[in-house]
């Protein structure tokens, strides 16, 4: 059995912070990334456990939010930029895993929420209906007939999560007040909350269909400055919506996540 697993380090417990400790070069960003690590590790123990034969990490956090000497001795890492575009989700996968997830853009009480971009997107639609992150990624892996059947991050995530696959395993570490300060369980009950939730998760693998969006897709985001709208409107592909907006349509999902992506 194997399992991909996309990281991020918003929804780690203890993490709360953009300024200090998710971006390069931050106070505390080495430190955010150690906690991140293990609970990445403690997913990969749970789902060994549990009869996974093979676990790739693939470290999904800008320029790198994981440690790659400490992840599990059985798992390996995909780590460094740039990286394909499907996030190798078209290589058979039996099942996806979300780790260290957050809301999208807006989120009540969604801690470090924000959609691809903490400085840049307002938001984006798919289809009309607002998406983040989970959704892509959801909808990404589904396209390749991979299911997503655990996300762990805070409850806003785990709940955006759930909107999608109504009966995913979820792992909740925190619980966001606002966008930058939460209720984090211990790093240490984190970690055992996931590797709990994991080792469920490919227990309970048969369970899970992979979630594939059929017919033409409209995908549209809204950029907090018209000069970076400006720049994406530059694409051949692309429309123009007004100042701050731009759209991507194509015959299918693949097609307009591949224009969008660039």
């Amino acid at each position: 059995m194997k399992i991909a697993v996309i990281t991020d380090l918003e929804g780690t417990a203890g993490v709360v912070d953009f300024e200090t400790q998710t971006y390069p070069g931050a106070r505390y960003f080495e430190e955010a990334k150690l906690l991140a690590t293990e609970e990445v590790n403690a997913a990969c123990e749970g789902a060994f456990q549990a009869g996974a034969d093979e676990v790739l990490v693939v470290d999904g956090h800008g320029a790198g939010g994981l440690i790659p000497e400490k992840i599990h001795p059985k798992a390996l890492i995909l780590h460094g930029r740039p990286v394909s575009r499907f996030w190798l989700m078209e290589k058979g996968w039996d099942a996806l895993f979300l780790l260290g997830h957050h809301a999208m853009n807006g989120t009540e009480n969604g801690n470090l929420n924000h959609t691809y971009s903490s400085r840049s997107i307002v938001n984006m639609w798919l289809n009309g209906e607002k998406i983040g992150e989970i959704g892509i990624g959801i909808y990404l892996a589904g396209w390749f007939g991979v299911p997503t059947i655990l996300v762990t991050g805070d409850e806003a995530a785990c709940q955006e999560a759930r909107k999608y696959i109504p009966g995913i395993e979820t792992a909740v570490v925190k619980w966001g007040l606002n966008r930058t300060c939460a209720i984090s369980r211990s790093h240490q009950a984190a970690c055992q909350v996931i590797e709990q939730a994991a080792s469920r998760a490919v227990k309970n693998i048969a369970r899970y269909k992979p979630l594939k969006l059929k017919g033409k897709v409209e995908l549209v985001t809204e950029f907090i400055s018209s000069a970076d709208a400006f720049i994406w409107q530059q694409r051949r592909e692309a429309e123009k919506v007004n100042a701050t907006t731009v759209r991507f349509t194509g015959k299918d999902f693949l097609d307009a996540y591949e224009k969008w992506r660039g």
